[in-house]
């Protein structure tokens, strides 16, 4: 009788450990975990607060419709539409040729962090081109249900008649989608190596409980 409990213990046992190897394995082959990430932003408006020169087209400018890709530079045109006046075009762009990173954003419960410092403002005239460097690290609200968005950021101009202290403003909406996330190895080491191990010692004990029959 004691063998015969030794026995269906044993087997209940390896029950338990073939039951955890079978789920680690199917973890291994289905389909990835997903989570949220975003890839761009919807820019709905937004203004400066500026007394330098070209404060007007700024304003204009940061006004528009427009989408802010993330982790990628966007050339003149892309980001918002170019405005043009007397003979000049007027252009919001971001470009890495400072050594400012590409745009990215954070959100983190009902707040969002944007990093703008890779924005620039130009004018441009025939062969004249000329541009400022207007970004910085942007900060502001984040509504979670309806995914909008406000943040503002302030940049000094320190020379001629552009010097002052200038207020942006953005709003817009996040376009959060998703990607991928693989399943670590280590779960599924852990779970193969359960499995063996049930194996092992099961074939171990039931070679011991024929011995003794």
């Amino acid at each position: 009788m004691t063998l015969f409990n030794e026995g269906r213990n044993t087997m209940k046992r390896f029950v338990l450990f073939w039951a955890i190897g079978l789920i680690g394995i199917a973890s291994s082959v289905a389909e990835p975990v997903h989570a949220a990430t975003m890839a761009q932003l919807e820019l709905t408006g937004g203004a400066v607060n500026y007394d330098g020169k070209q404060s007007q087209m700024m304003d204009r400018l940061l006004g528009q419709e427009g989408t802010l890709k993330l982790g990628q530079f966007q050339a003149i045109g892309e980001l918002l539409p170019s405005i043009d006046k007397a003979c000049e075009t007027y252009s919001l762009f971001t470009s890495g040729f400072t050594g400012a990173a590409a745009p990215s954003a954070t959100i983190s419960g009902s707040s969002i962090s944007i990093d703008l410092s890779s924005l620039f403002f130009g004018v441009s005239r025939g062969d004249f081109h000329k541009t400022w460097n207007i970004g910085e690290l942007a900060t502001g609200q984040y509504d979670p249900e309806t995914r909008a968005f406000t943040v503002s950021w302030d940049h000094m101009f320190d020379s001629g008649k552009h010097e002052g202290l200038a207020t942006f403003f953005l709003k817009g909406i996040a376009e959060v989608g998703t990607h991928p996330v693989a399943i670590p190895a280590s779960l599924v080491l852990y779970a193969t190596g359960l499995f063996g191990l049930g194996s092992w010692t099961w074939w171990q004990r039931r070679s011991s409980f024929s011995a003794a029959v």
